[in-house]
């Protein structure tokens, strides 16, 4: 049974081989009665044996006239899939264990429009259903769950539709060359561990890095959301306009503020990448000057949204060991 399936699997993987662009043809398309349709099939043939055993004129040529319907409907089902040239573009990345969206681009090749589409990755629990306008690319983001940290490849995605009737469903299996980057899943409130005024390295003196980097210096002035600190509101413009805004403080760069992977003692390995991400997306949250430094890996102070993803990116690529 094992090798069987193996057999079936490796007759897919020829007609849909790893790729970073596909276009469906006669080739990787399959075509099959839907749950609907098999009732239909059903019916045909209770009708066919009431026609044989009665000799009835009337139910054999209404049985005649729906098997043709059927054989018209699996041309038209399997046409709305044909000719369409399936791709990702652009970059992909998330935090483990959350959903990203994959933006995938979906080209009707001819000049027909090609009506509910659905697309997505296996196993498949919802699809996404679309329309392609003819000769144009249409993009849509597909749900990707169960990342991991470091590249992920995408599992295999499902496109198929039962138009025009619903009896049919032609549906072809993708296999797409497009890497996605898992992030390591922040964690937040967990300060590193710094050295006593002594320089005992054996005790710990764990300090609230977030309270001591709030930033002093003011930045500019935000409408209030539910949740900003009432000590944060400009009062003395309330009193004036009665328009409740909240003062934002930036800190001024220091060296001091640089996240170091061995300074995080007592957590694994993993947990110690989550921590760092956590307060790397804090920092870059703050606009805060920082640096990052992992064993064999130095990034140097910076800020903003490169700055960012930098960091991130090599948390999500660091190996245990460097």
């Amino acid at each position: 049974m094992g090798s069987f399936k193996q057999l079936i699997e490796r007759w897919f993987a020829n007609r849909s081989p790893l790729t970073d662009r596909i276009r469906l043809t006669n080739r990787n398309i399959y075509i099959v009665p839907s749950r609907a349709g098999w009732l239909l099939v059903g019916v045909l043939l209770i009708m066919l044996l009431t026609g044989i055993n009665y000799q009835n004129s009337l139910i054999f040529g209404l049985c005649f006239w729906v098997g043709s319907v059927f054989a018209i409907v699996i041309w038209h089902t399997w046409r709305n899939l044909a000719s369409l040239e399936v791709s990702i573009g652009g970059e992909v990345a998330g935090f483990v264990g959350d959903s990203v969206l994959v933006p995938t681009q979906f080209k009707g090749l001819d000049e027909r429009l090609h009506h509910s589409i659905e697309a997505a990755w296996r196993p498949a629990e919802a699809y996404s259903m679309f329309d392609i306008l003819p000769n144009e690319t249409t993009a849509h983001s597909i749900l990707l769950k169960g990342l991991n940290r470091g590249w992920n490849r995408t599992p295999k995605m499902e496109v198929r539709t039962q138009y025009p009737l619903g009896i049919l469903t032609a549906w072809s299996v993708i296999r797409l060359t497009h890497p996605v980057l898992g992030y390591p899943q922040p964690i937040f409130g967990i300060a590193p561990n710094q050295k006593d005024s002594d320089g005992d390295d054996d005790q710990d003196v764990v300090q609230d890095i977030s309270s001591r980097h709030s930033g002093s210096d003011f930045y500019s002035l935000k409408p209030y959301v539910e949740g900003d600190s009432l000590r944060k509101v400009d009062w003395k413009r309330y009193a004036k306009t009665e328009e409740l805004v909240t003062k934002e403080f930036i800190t001024p760069p220091s060296s001091n503020d640089c996240l170091d992977f061995n300074s995080f003692s007592g957590l694994d390995f993993e947990t110690k990448l989550s921590v760092m991400s956590g307060w790397v997306l804090e920092w870059s949250e703050q606009q805060r000057v920082f640096g990052m430094s992992l064993p064999g890996v130095d990034i140097e102070p910076d800020q903003g949204s490169v700055h960012k993803f930098d960091c991130l990116r090599a948390l999500a690529l660091y190996s245990e060991g460097g």
